[in-house]
């Protein structure tokens, strides 16, 4: 093979053994590390997309499937040496975690996947909007395909205080909107003083929103609890009267899909995808704090709307299944290989 094809790094024994060659060797093994996600991952991010050239020419296969940024040079490297075509799956983008105007090499990397890539998957057509308007992909090639939700236990659990709780489940970043949820609360509790509201979560806005003005006029009707475990979010979930997603741009929001089957009213940001799969949810702007607050209080004392809102739930989370996921994404499979 030529020189500097990736075929020219591998040797096939004639047992069928690849063998590969020592700068292949090292490749692989720096990718042997706790801390992938350290300062050079840019590098590593290429480094992989080399590996996974070499990999990819050893097993028949007929599509290349890659999932978010990190993958996406992977993905237009193997599509460049198999000549076989590249779905790439979007979970998150830079602009849901740095804003409409964000830029930079991790913008770049997404833009340059995306358009090398014969099908887009998002996780939601909130999110397949942002592809096409923001990062100028055709519309012609996006395929939302909603998230599915894992099967929980549910249980109940009777809280040790009288009032209504309210929860914020996720990392406390610019994204998730905590500063809303905090604003939220102030408003709420200002009609309704009998109610607490929970973060469930840590990140780099927990501590000015520790210091913020906001968070000290509330009192004790505000608890961080920093991060929790999965069975602990679960105990949490148990007694939880409301949930609230404020996000400022969610591609999805799995926690919404987890609150509703514990039978939790949600209000969410109408940034988000979930907000697509959860019809009956509230739903308000980010910014519309007031409307949010709103929302909430009348799912602690509207025991009809309340009912409502459980009910159809249930409808949206039994049709919320990674089965039917799964079958959507087989079916643009099924586009590129006839």
């Amino acid at each position: 093979p030529p020189a500097g094809s990736a075929m020219a790094h591998l040797k096939i024994t004639p047992g069928g053994e690849a063998v590969f060659s020592e700068t292949t060797i090292q490749q692989l093994e720096s990718f042997q590390t706790d801390d992938l996600y350290g300062p050079d991952l840019g590098g590593k991010v290429i480094e992989f997309s080399k590996v996974a050239a070499k990999l990819a020419l050893l097993e028949p296969f007929d599509v290349i499937h890659a999932h978010d940024w990190m993958t996406f040079l992977a993905g237009v490297e193997v599509k460049k040496a198999t000549g076989k075509p590249l779905v790439a799956h979007v979970h998150a983008l830079q602009y849901d975690r740095a804003g409409a105007d964000a830029r930079g090499w991790i913008y770049d990397l997404e833009k340059y996947g995306m358009e090398q890539a014969d099908r887009i998957i998002p996780v939601s057509h909130y999110t397949g909007q942002i592809i096409s308007m923001h990062y100028g992909i055709s519309p012609d090639k996006i395929r939302p395909v909603h998230n599915g939700a894992d099967p929980v236990d549910v249980f109940e659990t009777k809280k040790k205080f009288p009032e209504k709780l309210v929860l914020f489940l996720g990392r406390l970043t610019s994204q998730k909107g905590p500063e809303f949820f905090l604003e939220t609360a102030s408003r709420v509790i200002a009609m309704n003083p009998n109610v607490r509201f929970v973060v469930a979560g840590t990140g780099e806005k927990l501590r000015p929103l520790i210091e913020s003005g906001a968070f000290r006029g509330l009192g004790a009707h505000f608890h961080f609890t920093g991060f929790l475990d999965k069975e602990k979010v679960h105990d949490l979930l148990s007694m939880t009267d409301v949930y609230c997603m404020p996000s400022v741009s969610e591609p999805f929001g799995l926690s919404a899909l987890e609150a509703a089957q514990f039978g939790i009213p949600a209000v969410i940001s109408k940034q988000s995808g979930v907000a697509e799969v959860l019809k009956g949810a509230l739903k308000a702007d980010f910014w519309d704090v007031e409307l949010m607050a709103n929302h909430i209080n009348d799912l602690l004392t509207d025991e009809t709307l309340r009912a409502t809102v459980i009910e159809q739930a249930k409808l949206d989370i039994a049709a919320s299944t990674w089965d039917a996921a799964a079958a959507k994404v087989m079916h643009v499979y099924e586009e590129l290989v006839r």
